[in-house]
């Protein structure tokens, strides 16, 4: 390890034409089980390890099924877009009096699944461990047409408000709520930051018409929506349909 450091030390003082080089060697330390613990690092953590261990275990909700992220419609991915619109809805709402008409994810956005019986802080973390906001942002009709076809050429992602058909052609149908979409008009789409900034391919969010930034992160939206379906309903609402929907199976794209 110390020789691959000296290397880039001395090509990178050569391309910037230093000649006068100090040569520094690093001893490896090898770590292993067999290292005794420190009593004193042990003592020092403690309160921290302990902080930490009763955050994450705080109780958020409870499910009677295990939620999935699957392509290219899932239980988990519908869950969190569902819950996303929830709350981009309510402050495009409170800020402008217009309504959001669907969310958009990133499948990848969602690292684990969640366990049925018991859902804790630390799984809220485990499924989105990323600081990303919920904003709300307005695309043309143009715009849309170029998000539908991303999501369709990825094999799909998590939607809310939205359902795609797509034939053998193939062609898509697309219904926003019971109305098929007009691309003559504009729509509101919540999503995260990281989408609204062209992350993972979503270029089409880079010129909005308009954006409104709620300043409450994704995680945040998640926890509160399924402490909210919880208290209402005793467990989170199950999500069985199928959003997305491909004529041809075999041929969705597999990402």
């Amino acid at each position: 390890m110390r020789f691959h450091l000296l290397g880039l030390i001395m090509l990178a003082a050569a391309s910037c034409g230093v000649r006068n080089v100090n040569y520094y060697y690093f001893p490896a330390v090898s770590v292993s089980a067999k290292i005794a613990q420190d009593s004193a690092m042990l003592s020092y953590l403690k309160p921290y390890r302990d902080s930490l261990t009763v955050f994450t275990s705080g109780l958020v909700g409870k499910t009677d099924t295990g939620y999935f992220a699957e392509r290219p419609s899932s239980n988990l991915g519908s869950l969190c877009a569902d819950l996303v619109l929830r709350t981009g809805d309510s402050v495009l709402f409170a800020n402008t009096g217009m309504h959001a008409d669907l969310s958009v994810l990133n499948l990848g956005g969602l690292r684990t699944a969640l366990p049925s019986g018991t859902i804790t802080m630390g799984n809220m973390y485990e499924v989105m461990p990323f600081e990303n906001n919920v904003v709300v942002v307005k695309l043309s009709g143009m715009a849309m047409d170029s998000l539908f076809r991303h999501v369709l050429k990825r094999g799909g992602d998590p939607i809310s408000g939205l359902k795609l058909e797509v034939d053998e052609k193939p062609n898509y149908t697309a219904i926003l709520g019971e109305r098929r979409f007009d691309s003559r008009r504009d729509y509101w789409v919540a999503t995260s930051d990281y989408l609204a900034l062209g992350g993972d391919g979503f270029a089409m969010f880079n010129k909005p018409l308009d954006i409104v930034y709620t300043g409450i992160s994704v995680r945040r939206a998640l926890t509160v929506g399924i402490q909210h379906e919880t208290a209402k309903l005793g467990v989170v609402q199950k999500r069985t349909e199928r959003r997305i929907v491909y004529a041809n199976e075999a041929a969705v794209p597999k990402k």
